[in-house]
């Protein structure tokens, strides 16, 4: 089975980050099913990254192409003080 890589920016609190990317995994679930999607349905959940690194977008989406696993959760980096960058490795 493959993996496709996804992004997608969120801005706001953790919290609300975190509801605008359940959002999307429901919408990308309606839309695609429920299995090998390779859409952000796919991934377990949102992890935020711990640390107090604030990225350019392409240094983000390099560290998230790094860093993400498929089957796992995403991840979420700090882009600006309230905008975030999210990657997944996503089942297709």
């Amino acid at each position: 089975m493959g993996a496709s890589f996804n992004t997608m920016k969120a801005k706001g609190t953790q919290a609300e980050v975190r509801a605008i990317f359940e959002a999307a995994q429901e919408q990308d679930r309606h839309e695609n099913g429920h299995c090998y999607s390779g859409g952000f349905g796919m991934a377990t959940g949102l992890t935020f990254s711990h640390s107090n690194v604030v990225y350019t977008e392409s240094g983000a989406e390099a560290f998230l192409v790094d860093n993400c696993e498929k089957w796992e959760d995403a991840l979420a980096v700090r882009l600006t003080g309230d905008e975030y960058l999210i990657g997944a490795w996503c089942a297709c």
